[in-house]
């Protein structure tokens, strides 16, 4: 029999929920519909979320990006260990493990002009997303974030509206100590409208399946993934074929990754100077035909600024685009 994952290894549903980028009702709506329950239990007996578990999601997270229908994704990985399957899923212990001693901060975006967060034209402006998230009216809120989506487009929402948002909350909440459930709210929000946003522009391109796909991670010690999700959902409305490993990749993890899918572009995400690893990149596996590495992030900074640094969402795109398409 295996062993039972003890409580520091193994996560709450609101705990899971945000590792993974969605709302806690949309876990455990999971649960009822698809049967996709946590395994593990606590010491004082209550239903907790196991690494295994967080893998299993996790892998129906990228198959939901990649435009298969949720109760199709559950499916395919419903009882099913993916620890020898995916590429990915060895992220998931890092992912429980790095969440402890951790503060709740809002994961810091790619960089905008300052003006942008004074902006509020347009559908989801600025100011009623603020006013939504602090009224923690959380099904609105992911309205408006695909509404700003779907009329502005990713790169002009995120810069204009959706980073400021999360910018502006956890100011708030240094700032005056306000809720944090207002924080994890508004990621949640953004990172549901950024996820339906991707699928509607998949189902509506249909990218080109002879064309080589791009690759995007964070690596080992990175848990904020949310940025990877605005760069899919940019890259989603330009047809270009996506495959997102998401947080906490190990540099074995996402090289095994690298030579399955031979991709035309990696990105990979650093939010600190203590997640930006140079020699993991060094160590990055190479392939043929070569792909192009493109890095973006803060975090990278204290680096040098290495080669194919991107400083902004547009720049990533363009350079993305570019590598698929020259």
């Amino acid at each position: 029999m295996n062993a039972v994952p003890t409580s520091s290894e193994t996560l709450t549903v609101g705990a899971a929920a945000r590792r993974l980028g969605i709302a806690a009702p949309t876990l455990r709506s999971w649960e009822r519909r698809y049967g996709l329950s946590p395994s593990a239990r606590s010491a004082g007996g209550h239903r907790r979320y196991s690494p295994e578990d967080l893998a299993r999601l996790r892998a129906m997270l990228r198959l939901i990006d990649q435009g298969v229908p949720t109760a199709e994704a559950a499916g395919s990985v419903r009882d099913r260990i993916y620890l020898a399957q995916s590429p990915t899923v060895t992220s998931a212990t890092s992912v429980a493990e790095g969440t402890r001693g951790r503060s709740h901060a809002v994961p810091k975006p790619l960089p905008v002009r300052r003006s942008a967060r004074s902006r509020t034209d347009g559908p989801g402006k600025l100011a009623d997303l603020f006013e939504l998230a602090n009224a923690m009216d959380s099904d609105r809120l992911t309205h408006e974030v695909a509404r700003s989506l779907d009329k502005s487009g990713a790169v002009e929402a995120w810069t204009s509206r959706l980073m400021p948002l999360l910018v502006e909350v956890g100011d708030q909440w240094e700032r005056t100590g306000a809720c944090v459930e207002v924080e994890h709210l508004a990621s949640d929000a953004v990172a549901g409208g950024l996820r339906y946003h991707t699928r509607r522009a998949v189902e509506r391109l249909k990218p080109d399946e002879s064309e080589r796909a791009v690759v995007l991670a964070c690596l080992e010690r990175e848990d904020h993934a949310l940025p990877l999700l605005a760069v899919a959902a940019a890259l989603a409305e330009r047809g270009i074929k996506v495959r997102t490993l998401g947080a906490a990749t190990p540099v074995s993890s996402l090289s095994d990754a690298v030579r399955r899918i031979r991709p035309a572009a990696v990105f990979i995400w650093s939010s600190t100077p203590e997640t930006a690893d140079g020699d993991a990149l060094r160590t990055l596996a190479r392939t043929r035909p070569s792909y192009q590495l493109v890095v973006g992030g803060p975090g990278w900074q204290t680096l040098g600024k290495p080669d194919g640094w991107v400083n902004s969402l547009a720049e990533a795109v363009a350079a993305l685009v570019a590598a698929v398409r020259p």
